[in-house]
């Protein structure tokens, strides 16, 4: 009798386990349904099933023409139009492309960054990475203590304080190209350009002397690049925790080491800037000087934990260095397709700087034509492709009704390459960036720093960064491009050349 009353009970459970299992399939399916049908009114290209939507879509592109999200959204742009859905599993996004919606949506604080994105950032595959940084932050007050007591340490002074790292970074990159300008080696600039910003970001924000530069066995670039890809991996894929191949298992295992990594980096350095304080040694004036200063006089929730200090630590390397890095390469790599541009730039670096070894704080306004140069090359390759944000109430864009909740997707990669706001937007004519009285088209269509309140706050010195390192390669190098690779982007999170601008150097003459 035992016997049979436990075969009863497995019985039942199996049964309960099987109905919770069809119940939930069945809700499940009925929210898929719902989301089809709230946004049924949008254009949208053919999903390719009820439950996937648009992912095997997206992929099957991807994978076959070798190119990341942002081109398979742009070739829908071109058959759907300013607006349109995207649906993956119960998951929705539309891709809004019209600059006065831009601007209503982005420069208002009430529509908020969206937990399903950002979220990604805190932490990935379960280990803690930016935790509610002034990336990932999606509590709008919250966000605006946090920036208020950032902002003072970008302040005009400081930045113009910035100017002997800037200039001793960039001479420590001329004297290893040095080693390599024989016109036969192969460099690959973006390796090179991403070590040198990491150990700026290190220096100026945290005191660090990383020396990513000399020491190719620093673990930190290393890390930050995995990192990137699992963020890249986790929001393109939000199934991959679950994965369960030996690939899957691997790289999400190496993603969490890469995390840890980081943050124990961070850890040794914030707390033994702590214990420096402490003893009362003298310590540099930087981000983080700044931060615990300030950080006394907070109280209750306002006040930066441990942990928080260290989540702003991963935002400014992860987010800050990686996309100076990748900039650096684009522009160099569009100066040396452009050889027009590269003439105008050798006489305005010959005008300002002449025989200077030094890079001043006001030269760098001088340096005119360069700056438009850096504008163009993030017109055609922007640091991020684009900004998200939850809608706080529903909308009218282009005649249809965006309800509220709505994550709407505002795509500058796309809306770069569009003739509306650009004239002529595959030729790379950094002049159409010169001031003018008249009011340009593309005001809201051009925002490679994000816009509204949660501008990027370090853009100033990355800018100022930029301008050094490029005014001194640019006067001493003469760069060629390897034959045969390819400018398109590869998409880590972050925008960076598909192909590395891998080049071949000679001293100029």
């Amino acid at each position: 009798m035992i016997g049979i009353g436990v075969l009863a009970l497995l019985g039942y459970t199996i049964l309960f386990v099987l109905l919770l299992a069809l119940t939930s399939g069945v809700a499940y399916s009925a929210y898929v349904y719902m989301q089809h049908r709230k946004y049924a009114h949008i254009p949208s290209v053919k999903r390719a099933n009820f439950f996937m939507g648009h992912y095997p879509t997206i992929k099957d592109y991807m994978k076959k023409h070798e190119c990341p999200l942002a081109e398979v959204l742009y070739e829908w742009y071109k058959e759907l139009g300013l607006v349109y859905c995207v649906h993956v599993l119960h998951n929705t996004f539309v891709v809004c492309l019209d600059s006065k919606v831009v601007k209503m949506v982005m420069t208002n604080s009430k529509h908020t960054k969206p937990h399903v994105e950002y979220d990604a950032f805190q932490a990935v595959f379960g280990s803690r990475l930016g935790g509610r940084s002034l990336v990932s932050e999606t509590d709008h007050s919250r966000w605006s203590q946090r920036r208020a007591l950032f902002n003072p340490a970008f302040n005009r002074q400081y930045l113009k304080g910035l100017m002997d790292i800037f200039n001793d970074s960039a001479d420590r990159l001329v004297q290893d190209l040095m080693k390599r300008a024989d016109g036969q080696t192969v460099v690959t600039m973006r390796d090179k350009f991403n070590s040198i910003t990491l150990d700026v970001i290190g220096k100026v924000g945290f005191g660090l002397d990383l020396n990513a530069m000399e020491d190719p066995s620093c673990p930190f670039p290393v890390a930050a690049t995995k990192v990137l890809q699992g963020l890249q991996k986790s929001l393109l894929v939000p199934w991959y925790s679950y994965i369960p191949s030996a690939h899957a298992r691997n790289f999400r295992k190496e993603v969490k080491e890469a995390c840890h990594l980081i943050r124990e980096i961070g850890r040794d350095c914030i707390l033994s800037r702590i214990e420096a304080k402490a003893r009362g040694d003298a310590t540099p004036q930087d981000i983080l000087t700044y931060l615990l200063d300030a950080s006394k006089e907070l109280q209750g929730d306002q006040n930066f934990g441990l942990e928080e200090m260290i989540d702003e630590f991963v935002t400014f390397f992860v987010a800050g260095q990686e996309t100076t890095g990748n900039h650096l390469s684009f522009t160099l790599q569009q100066i040396c397709r452009y050889p027009e541009v590269l003439k105008k730039l050798l006489i305005e670096i010959e005008e300002v700087l002449g025989d200077k070894p030094f890079v001043d704080y006001s030269d760098l306004p001088k340096l005119e034509y360069l700056m438009l140069v850096m504008k163009e090359s993030m017109r055609q390759f922007p640091p991020v492709s684009g900004s998200t944000r939850s809608l706080a109430h529903e909308i009218e864009c282009c005649g249809y009704t965006i309800p509220k909740g709505t994550r709407l997707r505002v795509n500058h990669f796309i809306m770069g390459k569009m003739e509306k706001y650009f004239d002529d937007p595959e030729e790379f004519r950094p002049e159409r960036f010169q001031v003018s009285d008249e009011t340009p088209r593309h005001l809201y269509a051009y925002f490679p720093f994000s816009l509204g309140q949660r501008t990027c706050i370090g853009q100033s010195m990355a800018m100022m960064e930029t301008r050094v390192i490029l005014a001194k390669l640019l006067r001493r190098f003469t760069f060629d491009l390897v034959p045969g690779q390819k400018f398109g982007i590869k998409q880590e999170l972050t925008n960076k050349p598909v192909d590395g601008c891998k080049t071949y150097i000679t001293l100029r003459e």
